[in-house]
């Protein structure tokens, strides 16, 4: 069904549909509330890509994730979602499966799309290919653990203060033997918390003993096994900076089965505050990271973006974490 098709049946011109349809005022109410009488009865659906090809806007956003399984994309997703909504916008989510071939399938076709601007969290650092094919047409938002200094637009944690939060955190409880555990990927994120770890052990006078875990495996698995290692050095801490919560899920579940108790053995801290963290039987002391205002602020950035886009302008947003207090670190 066409607008042919309605005008055929209300006997009027393709333009008073298209009018009456659109909300205008210069059509009679008689005309228009007959045309869509007309139109819910033949059950008429508006053409939203032949209407974006006349208009050059199709009130959608691109979104692309590397992963929709990761806990933190949720909540990020979730403010993306609502934000987009109250401003009259769709979201398109693409999870790019951490694979750059993915990740530029899905930006070309977005771009054939015409989505009005995209938000991506990155597979990579080098984000070449995806400047190259958006050819600074439209805004582009970064956000997530991929993001660096060379991206222009983004949303982003600070990830040196939130580490050093943690880091001062078990200090003040009285530990010196502190060990961060973090994974052998080279972002700036995971730059930062360990840059934030190093500076405030170095601060205090106590060596920083950073463990970067080499093996493939998912980061609550790569968590177990290194401590399990730990356990079985007998070079066991009387704290542990994760990294990452799903890392320090990983720690809990390796000194579970080795029968040493959390916090009353080990202390432990994570970070980013996913869903779980806060479960009755985890409770994990960790580094909350404001991820619906991340979704919130980046479809913000993006919205002047996409009403005065200039190619060489820098919109950028870096949020504070903060410290949660749980029961998984002690005084000792």
């Amino acid at each position: 069904m066409t607008i042919k098709t309605i005008a055929k049946l209300a006997g009027v011109s393709s333009a008073a549909v298209s009018k009456a349809l659109n909300g205008h005022s210069d059509i009679s109410d008689e005309t228009k509330n007959k045309i869509l009488k007309i139109s819910k009865e033949i059950g008429y659906t508006p053409n939203a890509i032949a209407r974006s090809l006349v208009t050059q806007k199709s009130n959608t956003i691109g979104l692309l994730i590397p992963n929709i399984s990761t806990p933190i994309y949720a909540e990020i997703f979730k403010g993306l979602d609502n934000g987009a909504r109250e401003l009259g916008y769709s979201l398109f989510l693409c999870n790019t499966n951490d694979d750059i071939e993915i990740e530029r399938d899905y930006v070309r076709n977005l771009m054939e799309k015409r989505v009005n601007g995209i938000i991506i969290a990155p597979v990579s650092e080098n984000i070449d290919d995806i400047v190259d094919i958006t050819r600074n047409s439209i805004p582009v938002i970064y956000i997530g653990g991929k993001v660096s200094d060379n991206m222009n637009n983004y949303v982003i944690v600070d990830n040196l203060y939130g580490s050093r939060l943690a880091t001062e955190y078990l200090i003040q409880l009285g530990h010196k033997d502190i060990y961060m555990l973090t994974y052998n990927k080279d972002t700036k994120t995971n730059r930062d918390r360990i840059a934030g770890y190093r500076a405030v052990m170095l601060e205090n006078k106590i060596d920083p003993k950073v463990f970067i875990y080499h093996e493939n495996c998912s980061r609550r698995e790569c968590g177990y096994r290194q401590t399990i290692k730990l356990i079985e050095s007998e070079d066991v801490p009387t704290a542990i900076f994760a990294s990452n919560d799903m890392v320090a899920l990983g720690v809990m579940e390796a000194a579970l089965e080795k029968g040493l108790k959390i916090p009353d053995d080990i202390s432990l801290i994570g970070y980013d505050d996913i869903v779980y963290a806060s479960l009755p039987t985890i409770k994990l002391t960790t580094i909350s990271q404001p991820k619906f205002e991340m979704g919130v602020l980046a479809i913000d950035l993006l919205f002047k973006m996409m009403n005065n886009f200039n190619v060489n302008d820098k919109h950028r947003r870096i949020v504070k974490p903060e410290l949660v207090i749980r029961n998984t670190c002690k005084s000792i």
